[in-house]
């Protein structure tokens, strides 16, 4: 997966929380919905629930909010390549 680099040349990491589908949910911390999927409900059988999500998930479907005025200026790098192994890390 693509992402992007800032202006301090470190990896934007791709989280719901900088994710143009994610809606916070009031009250609840670090939570809220992806509106990009609609789910169906059970009773009515129409599309009318969004799963709840944690503001550090990451999916495939994932927008910046402002990845088109990144994607003319921002140099572009591989997510898998700017993040670290649990091994890598140094005590």
């Amino acid at each position: 997966m693509k992402t992007y680099r800032d202006i301090n040349g470190k990896p934007i990491i791709r989280s719901c929380f900088n994710c143009k589908f994610f809606s916070s949910i009031e009250g609840m911390d670090k939570m809220g919905y992806c509106q990009f999927k609609r789910l169906y409900f059970a009773y009515t059988l129409k599309k009318t629930v969004f799963p709840i999500v944690k503001s550090f998930y990451l999916c495939e479907n994932h927008r910046l909010v402002n990845e088109s005025e990144l994607e003319g200026k921002a140099e572009v790098v591989d997510l898998r390549d700017v993040i670290k192994n649990k091994g890598d890390f140094e005590i």
